[in-house]
Formats: structure tokens, C-alpha cells, sequence
């Protein structure tokens, strides 16, 4: 994760590198479940952003953040605070606000909770561990959209990374291919991973409602779909 030596580079894995991309140049950031702080200093190592609050709600992580910030040279650009979400925060502090490593209902909670993020000025990038599906349908739901969104592939897992705004306009029954495989372009770098992953979860699911005697048209269709469009032939 990082080279030894003081004041040193950091050097990100892929995921967070991923996230890194998402954040726009020259903005403030927050970055939510900081953990030992190396996402924010790689930012303001890069150049690329004013300023970073680094959040989390466990205080062990965030005094390792604190030290990191030292260490790495960062620490009159990078403050940290300890909070649940973005509860210690105010709009002031970020203009994109990182949410990584956490599972996409956890997300979602604490975007809802955070009105201030209500507004198309502000930009999101999301990382769901878990449930992705469930993140992209309460966005949509509470009127924020996907830009852009990215697979990325460690070697040994795969995640997807999403780059939100508010609309305003909420919507609903979205498509079931719409809410597993979100803004992911067919013929993108890991998108065909990332769709076998998916695909493998929907069956397990298919086979668990026939198991039950229910009805399973609508995800046996999502699965044709997706594999059609997604993994090549």
C-alpha cells in the first residue's frame, strides 16, 4: 500500500486508485471510512485536490490517519474527524465526497442522511463492497444518477466504482440489468468479469426461489440479457 520512508509516495491498490481517478481536479474532498488515511494522502500527494477530510467513525483507524498525514508530509491539507458518515461534516468541506470499502446499503444510508448532498454541485464516488444493486436502485429512487462507472479487478475480487450526482429526478423500476450492472459499458476493461460475478449471484438466486416454488421469469430474463450484452462469444 505505501513505500517506507518518510514523506514518501503513497502508492494506492488498484481499487482505491480507481476511486482516486473518479475525485475532479481541484475540488475539497471528503473521504468517508478513511481507515489509515491513504486515499486522501495520495490526493493531495498528486496535486490534484485543495484538501481532504478524512472520516471515520472507529477512532483506532483515524489516529493511524492522523500519523500517516504527519509522516507523508499532508498534514495542513488533511484534517481528520472522527464521525458516523458524513454526521461531522457541513457542505463546506467537500465538494466530492468519497464513500469506499463498505457495503452498498451502508452507503446508502449515509447518503440519505446527508442533505447536503442534495444538490448538483456536489459529486459522489462510491465504492460498494456488497449490494451494489441495492445502492444503484435507492439512488435512482432518491433522485440522484450514475455519470460513470468502472469495474476494476485485483487480481483476486472485483469491484465497481460510480461516479454520482444529484437531479433531482427520481426514478423507479428501473430495469433489472439497469440495477445489477449499473453504468457499466459493454466491452469495457473488466466489464465481462464483472458480469459473471453478477450472473453467478442472479442464478444462485434463481435457484433459490424455484427452490421455494416461486416465480422466476423476471430474473432468468436479467440473466439472458446481461449475458448477451455483456459476455462475448
Amino acid at each position: 500500500m505505501e513505500n517506507t520512508g518518510e514523506k514518501k509516495r503513497i502508492t494506492l491498490d488498484v481499487r482505491l486508485q480507481k476511486c482516486a481517478d473518479f475525485v475532479r481536479a481541484g475540488v475539497r474532498v471528503a473521504d468517508v471510512g478513511t481507515d489509515h488515511g491513504y486515499l486522501p494522502i495520495a490526493l493531495l500527494q498528486g496535486g490534484r485536490v485543495i484538501s481532504v477530510v478524512a472520516a471515520d467513525v472507529n477512532a483506532a483507524p483515524l489516529e493511524s490517519a492522523v500519523r500517516n498525514a504527519a509522516r507523508f508530509g499532508v498534514s495542513d491539507r488533511m484534517r481528520c474527524v472522527l464521525s458516523d458518515g458524513l454526521a461531522g461534516l457541513s457542505a463546506a468541506d467537500a465538494d466530492d465526497v468519497v464513500i469506499a470499502g463498505m457495503g452498498g446499503e451502508l452507503i446508502l444510508r449515509i447518503v440519505a442522511e446527508t442533505p447536503w448532498l442534495r444538490t448538483p454541485e456536489k459529486h459522489l464516488v462510491l465504492q460498494p463492497m456488497t449490494t451494489a444493486d441495492r445502492l444503484r436502485a435507492g439512488l435512482y429512487a432518491a433522485g440522484f444518477a450514475i455519470d460513470r462507472e468502472e469495474a476494476v479487478y485485483d487480481g483476486r475480487k472485483i469491484y465497481t466504482v460510480l461516479s454520482v450526482f444529484y437531479t433531482g429526478e427520481a426514478q423507479t423500476a428501473l430495469p433489472l440489468r439497469m440495477l445489477h450492472m449499473g453504468g457499466l459499458l459493454p466491452g469495457s476493461p473488466h466489464s465481462a468479469r464483472y458480469a459473471e460475478s453478477v450472473l453467478h449471484n442472479l442464478e444462485n438466486q434463481c435457484a433459490g426461489l424455484r427452490h421455494m416454488g416461486r416465480d422466476t421469469a423476471a430474473l432468468e430474463a436479467a440473466v439472458r440479457e446481461i449475458r448477451a450484452v455483456y459476455i462475448p462469444i
